[in-house]
């Protein structure tokens, strides 16, 4: 603001000089576009030779700045972005002014475990003006808010959660058996082909809607996308976009009559809040997690800002929860298709399993580690979670990395390295059973962050990946269609700050 009214009032100047406001212009336009082009060239310069960064190696644009990001993530593919950059500059490598994106098993642990000091990167300001726990950058905010959340994730509280999972469950598999059957070919082996990248989303969607606002979207029963869900995921893939420039979704946001994606993201989240008005006006209703928000809300004497944390906190059940359960079993099924034999292992392991017993479906080790090999090649947020060093920093297998730095870990890529695990690119679930040893380092793994970031909800979402894959396979025989191998799965594959997976179109037939 203060280089405008100083470009105003050279141009007062100068035309009070020469009487001519044409001439001024032209003298003021040639003084402030000198002005910029030497502030500019030293910046450049600066981050380039002389910034405390400058060893580290990386992309020549990255040290200038975060728009070559932009201009490069472009088609979603930040995690093989990553990966590139990785293959071609090592472990650590500069990918901004003031970032580095480092690629080792210890990262996780330094940046995240209970003794870090790190914070939440600048990129949680893009939800700004809601204020979530998901974006809590203040790590007394967060605490604080997390407390609240535990309770709704209590031993209690899981197992009236574990109801409406299987409910939803069920749900779904009555209208994936409804399809076969209406085809007149359930006994064929054509049976019925399913988009599972939808229905797991709609099934993710609605049973978080029971948990945000003790309400479904109907999207199972409907068969079709809820009109508001519909502009969450593609709101989402505006976020994904600018996410390594967050200043560029704050300037979408405050000019959003004029952008199609940042209205109808401000839409989503009015929606939000006038369901949270409903879900406030409910009595007598079984606990879900808003039921521990609205109960803190009140004993809060209702405030404004405790308001503000309750509408943002009920957005980020829905974006949250349903994200890591879509994402994850989208990928368990497209590798059941792929390899038969882990449906028959599976099947084996809980053939005489009551699979609504929870405690049962735990002890089914080869279950889990399906689960937990998915979790690993396919993490819900392949790139995100940034950090920012403490002041003091931190070192890196010996290499010290300055206070204030943000610190991108991309779990993609530190998954799948091959110090830490054998044929690491390979869906090998018995890696985590009967061939340990192909484990070398485990501490990288964190499909679910750790410390005081890390998910809440870890336990339901296990809980829900259990016993939809365990229930499916029980009921119907899964395969792919003629020539698709799911292909399209991974081209369409898009990393929006959690994964967006492609289509996978796969067969269904009754079992038995």
């Amino acid at each position: 603001m203060s280089y405008a009214f100083l470009t105003i009032a050279l141009l007062c100047a100068e035309y009070c000089r020469v009487n001519d406001f044409g001439s001024a212009v032209k003298v003021v336009g040639h003084v402030t576009s000198s002005y910029a082009a030497g502030l500019f060239s030293s910046i450049v310069i600066y981050r380039k030779y002389f910034h405390r960064l400058r060893r580290f190696p990386g992309p020549r644009l990255a040290a200038v700045t975060k728009l070559w990001h932009v201009w490069k993530g472009l088609d979603g593919k930040n995690h093989l972005l990553l990966e590139d950059l990785f293959k071609r500059y090592g472990p650590i490598i500069r990918t901004g002014p003031e970032e580095l994106t480092i690629i080792d098993a210890a990262v996780p642990h330094i940046i995240d475990g209970p003794k870090s000091q790190s914070t939440k990167g600048i990129f949680y300001d893009i939800f700004l003006p809601e204020v979530t726990i998901a974006a809590a950058r203040n790590i007394d905010d967060h605490d604080s808010r997390r407390r609240i959340w535990e309770r709704g994730f209590s031993p209690k509280a899981l197992a009236v959660y574990e109801e409406r999972t299987i409910h939803y469950a069920e749900l779904l598999a009555n209208q994936i058996e409804y399809l076969v059957r209406e085809s007149g070919l359930s006994n064929s082996p054509e049976g019925a082909i399913i988009n599972m990248t939808e229905w797991i989303s709609w099934f993710a969607f609605d049973v978080m809607g029971e948990f945000a606002f003790s309400t479904s979207f109907r999207m199972l029963q409907d068969r079709k996308w809820h009109s508001k869900i519909r502009l969450l995921v593609d709101g989402l893939g505006a976020v994904g976009v600018a996410s390594p420039v967050p200043w560029l979704a704050q300037l979408g946001m405050s000019i959003r009559p004029r952008i199609r994606l940042a209205q109808d993201w401000f839409d989503l989240l009015k929606w939000c809040r006038e369901r949270m008005d409903e879900r406030l006006q409910m009595k007598g209703e079984r606990p879900d997690v808003s039921h521990w928000l609205i109960e803190s809300y009140i004993k809060n004497g209702s405030q404004t800002a405790e308001r503000a944390w309750l509408n943002g906190d009920a957005a980020t059940v829905i974006i949250a929860g349903s994200g890591t359960v879509s994402v994850v079993l989208t990928f368990a099924f497209y590798h059941l298709a792929h390899d038969p034999s882990q449906q028959d292992k599976i099947l084996k392991e809980i053939q005489d399993v009551d699979i609504y017993d929870r405690s049962q479906l735990q002890n089914c080790s080869h279950l889990t580690a399906f689960i937990n090999e998915t979790l690993r090649l396919y993490p819900p947020v392949p790139t995100g979670g940034n950090r920012i060093t403490s002041p003091a920093g931190i070192t890196i297998n010996s290499t010290y990395i300055p206070g204030g730095v943000t610190i991108v870990a991309p779990k993609y890529s530190i998954h799948r390295l091959e110090s830490s695990y054998e044929r690491a690119d390979q869906f090998i679930p018995e890696r985590w059973t009967t061939q340990r040893d192909m484990v070398k380092d485990n501490r990288g793994l964190a499909p679910f962050s750790l410390g005081k970031f890390g998910c809440i909800g870890k336990s339901l979402a296990m809980i829900e990946m259990r016993f939809v894959i365990a229930l499916l396979l029980k009921r119907f025989e899964i395969e792919f269609q003629e020539n698709d191998k799911g292909e399209v799965l991974f081209a369409d594959l898009k990393d929006q700050f959690t994964f967006a997976p492609g289509d996978l179109p796969l067969r269904f037939r009754m079992r038995g």
